[in-house]
C-alpha cells in the first residue's frame, strides 16, 4: 500500500504542477508523457501485455492513459469510459494497471477495432486455447476445405491468386470453430496477417498498390520492396499465421496471468458503436454489437472519460482497415462506403448537405472561410464539429460531477487554414458546461499515423491533451 500511495502522490504532484503552470501562462504546457512514465519500470511500454497484437491507425500511446490512471483523478471504484475506443488502449490500461485497476467501457464504430479491443482485453484459458489451436492446424491439413474469399471487384489488385486461396482456406478453418472468445482470438491473428501477405505498400497505412520503382533504384528500400512483391506472389500464409498465433498467445497469457482480470474482478467492454448517441448494448462474436434491449447510460455514472477523437479529415480509418474488414466478412463494397460516411471525421459529403451553425464563433468563421475555397471541405469540417458537439453534450451528462474528460487530439490544416482542433473542442466543451482546467502539448512520434499530407493538409507534429472538468 505504501508503494502504491507513493506512486499516486508522485503522479498527482506532477498533474498539480502542470495545472499551476497552465494557470500562470494560459497556454499549452509542453510535457513528454513517455519520458515521465519511463522512470517507472512498470509503466514502460514496448511489447508488453496485448498492445502489439494488431496494428491500427493513430493508436494512442499507452503512456498518456497510464499517466492519468496513476493519479487520484478518479476513484478506484469509478468506471472509465472511452467514447472513441479504437483498438482498446485505454480499456487495456484501465484493467491492467498494476496499482489502480478500474472497469472500463468503450464505444467504437469500426467493427475491426471492436474485435481487436475485445481480444486485447479478454483473458483466455491457456489449455483450452492450446486445444483450439491444435484443432485449427489439424483442419488446415485437410483437402476438402472450401476457401472463403471475399467478393470484391479489385481483390486481384491487392492479393495474388495464391494468397487468396491460402487466406480463404485459413478463414474457412477458423469459421469452423465455435463462436466464442477463442475464435475471435484466431480471427484477430488472421486479420493481422492480411497486410503482410498483400500487394499493398507496407510503408503507407491506407492500402496503396506497391510500386517498387517509386523508391530510388539501387537503394535498400527499392530492393526490399521488390522482394516483398515477389514473396507475396506465393506467401507462406500458414507459417506466418502460426508465428502470429504463437506471439499473440504469449501476449494473451501475460494478460490472463493478472489475477483480477482472469477472475473477472475487473472488466473492459465495448458496449456501443456511435458516441453521438451512446447506449449500453452487448458485444457479441466478431465485434458485432447486439442492440436489442440496449439501454441509455445513466447520468452521472462515469468517473473518468479519456479518449482520442478522430483526426479531422486527416486519418482514413475505414480505408486503412478495408482489406481486413473485407477478409473478416465485417464489410463488403457497399457497407464500407456506409461505414465511412458514418465515421466522425469522414471526408465523404452527402448530396445536398449544408453548413449548420455550431454557435462557436471560431468554428463557424473557419467554415465560412473554407467555403470560399471548397464548399465540400467546409462541410466536412462543419459536420465534424457538429458531431463533436453531440459527443461532448452526452459526455457531460454521463460524467460524474467534478470529474474530468480528457481529450487527446492533433491540430492540422484544411485548405491551407490552421484548424486548432484542440482549442475548438475545448470551446465546445465549455459551451456545454465543462471548465478548461489544463492543456498539455506532447510531440508526436511514430504512432501509425498519417502525419505528412498534401501541402494544404499540413503536418501534424504535436498532440494536445485537453483536461475539461465538469
Amino acid at each position: 500500500m505504501g508503494k502504491k500511495m507513493a506512486i499516486i502522490e508522485d503522479f498527482d504532484k506532477k498533474i498539480g504542477e502542470l495545472k499551476l503552470q497552465y494557470r500562470k501562462v494560459n497556454r499549452p504546457i509542453v510535457f513528454n508523457f513517455r519520458d515521465f512514465c519511463s522512470v517507472w519500470k512498470w509503466a514502460k511500454r514496448s511489447d508488453v501485455l496485448t498492445h502489439h497484437m494488431h496494428k491500427y491507425p493513430a493508436k494512442l500511446i499507452p503512456c498518456i492513459p497510464i499517466f492519468f490512471l496513476s493519479s487520484k483523478i478518479c476513484s478506484e471504484n469509478d468506471i472509465v469510459m472511452d467514447p472513441f475506443a479504437g483498438s482498446g488502449t485505454v480499456l487495456l490500461e484501465s484493467i491492467a494497471h498494476p496499482y489502480n485497476k478500474r472497469n472500463c467501457v468503450g464505444i467504437e464504430i469500426n467493427p475491426l477495432a471492436r474485435l481487436i479491443a475485445k481480444v486485447k482485453t479478454t483473458p483466455l484459458d491457456h489449455k483450452k486455447l492450446q486445444r483450439k489451436k491444435d484443432k485449427l492446424f489439424l483442419n488446415l491439413k485437410r483437402n476438402d476445405i472450401t476457401p472463403i474469399i471475399p467478393e470484391y471487384d479489385n481483390l486481384n489488385l491487392w492479393f495474388s491468386k495464391n494468397a487468396q486461396n491460402k487466406l480463404g482456406k485459413l478463414r474457412a478453418c477458423i469459421e469452423e470453430l465455435g463462436n466464442d472468445d477463442y475464435k475471435d482470438f484466431f480471427l484477430a491473428c488472421f486479420s493481422s496477417l492480411i497486410r503482410k501477405v498483400s500487394l499493398a505498400d507496407p510503408n503507407i497505412p491506407p492500402p496503396v498498390v506497391l510500386k517498387p520503382d517509386k523508391y530510388k533504384e539501387g537503394s535498400d528500400r527499392h530492393d526490399e520492396m521488390k522482394d516483398f512483391i515477389e514473396r507475396n506472389k506465393t506467401p507462406k500464409v500458414k507459417a506466418l499465421f502460426k508465428q502470429c498465433v504463437d506471439d499473440n498467445e504469449r501476449r494473451v497469457k501475460s494478460l490472463s496471468d493478472i489475477e483480477d482480470i482472469s477472475k473477472g474482478k475487473v472488466k473492459a467492454r465495448i458496449v456501443w458503436d456511435d458516441s453521438r448517441n451512446p447506449k449500453v448494448g452487448r458485444l457479441a462474436a466478431k465485434g458485432n454489437i447486439k442492440k436489442k434491449g440496449a439501454r441509455a447510460f445513466k447520468e452521472n455514472s462515469i468517473g473518468l472519460i479519456i479518449t482520442s477523437p478522430p483526426y479531422i479529415t486527416a486519418q482514413k480509418y475505414v480505408r486503412t482497415t478495408k482489406l481486413e474488414l473485407l477478409w473478416l466478412g465485417l464489410a463488403d463494397s457497399k457497407s464500407l462506403i456506409e461505414l465511412d460516411k458514418e465515421t466522425i471525421g469522414s471526408e465523404r459529403v452527402k448530396v445536398g448537405e449544408k453548413l449548420v451553425t455550431t454557435n462557436i464563433k471560431a468554428i463557424d468563421d473557419l467554415c465560412n472561410k473554407i467555403t470560399d475555397i471548397s464548399k465540400e471541405r467546409a462541410i466536412m469540417v462543419n459536420r465534424y464539429f457538429n458531431d463533436m458537439v453531440l459527443v461532448m453534450q452526452n459526455s457531460y451528462k454521463i460524467l460524474k460531477k467534478d470529474r474530468v474528460m480528457i481529450l487527446i487530439v492533433g491540430n492540422n490544416k484544411v485548405c491551407g487554414y490552421d484548424v486548432n482542433t484542440h482549442d475548438m473542442l475545448a470551446e465546445i466543451g465549455e459551451s456545454v458546461g465543462f471548465r478548461r482546467e489544463l492543456v498539455i502539448k506532447d510531440r508526436i512520434r511514430s504512432r501509425g499515423m498519417i502525419t505528412r499530407r498534401h501541402k494544404n493538409g499540413g503536418l501534424i507534429e504535436d498532440e494536445y491533451i485537453v483536461v475539461l472538468r465538469k
